[in-house]
């Protein structure tokens, strides 16, 4: 919650505990700029998704890594969205081929079922013993055992590389789509992590995709957020962006 960079997620649940400093994400100047003594870990995510499925530019990752390294702060992802083959990767971060020091995950580490982890190297992880960072419900077997099924599953059937596949054809579809209406401003993302931003506002597009029996998720009142079933098909697909044409026809856009 303090970590946040959004406001209104913390509107009511002040005060908020300080500490947090926020960056330009994307822009390694201005991160660099805000560190100093008092600064200890730099977290973010791979790809943001709450803040409109934000793709940093290429290289990014690794210069924050770099930073990291120079400034001996530990390297923080949120992998909540990113993690378990929904960029096309396992995890977010591959992307760049480095290492964070904590991960967390959650939502789809579970399947389904309730359940959020915190990963971490060895170096970091010694920081804690048993009962430090105690939970009522921590370690719960039957959490753990869906974590591992679901887990062993994302990797056996190379769920990711599936999602890769997916995703770019969602891209491909979206794209077509933005050729027919020019209000679309931008197709983004990565995997099945997709982010499809317009010059007007859509908020009402969650409902009316609603009326006509699909589920949608606009962020920032610009953006649909594409993070649907990494098993989706491409008749899922199509008939997805055939539902949005017929929105966007409908309201002139």
């Amino acid at each position: 919650m303090a970590a946040t960079g959004q406001e209104r997620f913390q509107r009511g649940f002040e005060p908020i505990p300080a500490g947090f400093v926020n960056a330009d994400y994307g822009d390694i100047d201005d991160l660099a700029r805000v560190i100093d003594d008092t600064v200890g870990a730099v977290m973010l995510e791979p790809i943001q998704g709450e803040g409109g499925i934000n793709v940093p530019p290429p290289g990014y990752l690794k210069k924050v890594r770099e930073l990291c390294d120079e400034k001996g702060l530990l390297l923080i992802f949120d992998e909540v969205q990113t993690g378990m083959g929904r960029t096309g990767k396992l995890f977010g971060y591959m992307h760049e081929e480095i290492t964070p020091d904590v991960m967390t995950l959650a939502k789809a580490l579970g399947n389904g079922f309730p359940i959020g982890a915190t990963l971490a190297r060895p170096n970091v992880a010694e920081a804690f013993e048993p009962g430090v960072h105690a939970s009522t419900f921590g370690g719960n077997p039957l959490a753990m055992a869906c974590g591992l099924a679901t887990l062993g599953t994302m990797v056996s059937e190379d769920i990711a590389d599936k999602s890769l596949r997916q995703g770019l054809y969602l891209r491909d579809q979206l794209s077509q789509l933005r050729n027919a209406h020019p209000a679309i401003r931008e197709i983004r993302g990565k995997g099945l992590m997709v982010g499809c931003e317009f010059d007007a506002d859509i908020s009402f597009m969650t409902s009316a995709a609603l009326e006509k029996g699909l589920l949608l998720n606009v962020v920032k009142g610009k953006v649909i957020r594409f993070v649907p079933p990494l098993v989706i098909t491409v008749k899922e697909i199509d008939q997805a962006v055939n539902t949005i044409d017929a929105i966007l026809k409908e309201k002139g856009l």
